[in-house]
């Protein structure tokens, strides 16, 4: 299995760390200098914002300057040296996030860039016999360079997509991003240096002011692996994907680790951990490991479904002590909700998990009794 273990330090990028409450506002000039930043909140890791978060996360092109940047944040998950490939693959697909925290020693150290991951792949197999056209998005969705901004941005929520590609009758001018409009958005009442004597409005900036008229274009009929290529060289999320000069779908990372959780079958992870820091971060892998075949056993023994389980970590620096509370979801059986304090982690943890057996073994059994009398009503009526 392929980890991140021989990733040079070179290839981790620096990013600065804000406060929770931090204004939103305060946050965005920060994002055109790196590619993502994160949130703590107290002295914990919070979150990850970007320009994609942000884009998801506010109702409008309005945005209050005292809105706090914890609601633009995404709870992205640590990443290790120890961490897979296939997990990396999965955690940018799920997350949506342009760059995931790198942890080492325990210690956030910088963020790992999406356009790494891609590195990581091209000096794999793994792209191998893909064509782009088997891996695009498609259809185009297409607006007129004279539509607004505002129009632009409803369409892209509308469709759910980040992305607009620019035509004019049957020319392509170019593309229009969700990251072109948090970077060159201006507040509203300020003016445009274009626009001296008008006050600024989303409807009425044209999309032709803000898209990138030299968009990347690659023919449909090349290899995936060109395709990923040209994205980390130009280091873009994006390339227009064309047959005899005409738009015929687009090529974004998203498509990428689409098609390789697809071709590789990686499964869904229902593990998710937080909290552990320098004291306890040499646990976190075989702590995932076990609650993945604590899931498979369930699964198997008992026949009932396992939605997630989630496991947070304190540590009680006072007491000295560690304080582990887990949510495991068993679907239309409920939720089961332990917490257990403990002055050694691995007492915690292994007390955590009798504590879970247990409550399944209960479930389970409530479970039975309700089937054995529904059995008896129905013998009955």
């Amino acid at each position: 299995m392929l980890t991140l273990k021989n990733i040079p330090s070179e290839l981790v990028t620096k990013t600065v760390t804000f406060d929770a409450k931090t204004p939103i506002t305060q946050i965005i000039p920060a994002l055109k200098t790196y590619p993502s930043v994160l949130l703590n909140k107290g002295k914990e890791y919070y979150g990850v914002v970007d320009a994609r978060t942000i884009y998801r996360a506010r109702p409008s092109l309005t945005m209050s300057k005292g809105q706090s940047a914890e609601k633009f944040a995404v709870a992205a998950p640590r990443v290790t040296n120890s961490t897979s490939l296939d997990d990396l693959v999965y955690y940018f697909y799920r997350t949506g996030v342009k760059a995931l925290p790198f942890a080492a020693a325990g210690k956030i150290t910088g963020v790992l860039e999406r356009n790494t991951l891609l590195k990581i792949l091209l000096s794999t197999d793994s792209l191998k016999d893909i064509r782009i056209g088997e891996a695009m998005t498609t259809p185009v969705l297409a607006i007129s360079p004279t539509s607004s901004l505002s129009q632009a941005s409803a369409a892209m929520r509308d469709h759910k997509v980040n992305r607009l590609v620019v035509v004019e009758g049957k020319h392509l001018r170019g593309i229009i991003t969700n990251h072109d409009i948090i970077h060159k958005y201006t507040k509203s009442g300020q003016r445009l240096p274009a626009m001296k004597t008008t006050v600024y409005s989303p409807s009425n900036v044209p999309v032709s002011s803000i898209m990138e008229a030299d968009a990347l274009r690659i023919d449909e009929s090349k290899s995936l692996i060109e395709g990923v290529r040209t994205l980390v060289e130009n280091k873009v999320s994006s390339v227009i994907v064309v047959k005899r000069d005409a738009p015929v779908g687009i090529l974004t990372v998203t498509d990428v680790l689409e098609s390789l959780m697809a071709r590789t079958k990686i499964k869904e992870r229902r593990v998710f951990l937080s909290g552990f820091d320098q004291n306890t971060y040499e646990y976190e892998d075989q702590v995932r490991e076990e609650l993945a075949e604590f899931i498979d056993q369930i699964e198997k023994m008992s026949g009932v479904k396992v939605d997630y389980i989630t496991m947070r970590v304190k540590g009680i620096k006072s007491k000295r002590e560690y304080e582990l509370y887990a949510r495991l979801s068993l679907g239309r059986h409920g939720i089961i909700t332990i917490s257990t304090t403990k002055f050694l982690f691995a007492e915690a943890f292994k007390d955590m998990m009798k504590k879970l057996r247990e409550q399944v073994r209960k479930e389970k059994e409530k479970a039975l009794t309700v089937r054995k009398v529904n059995a008896l009503r129905e013998m009955e009526e």
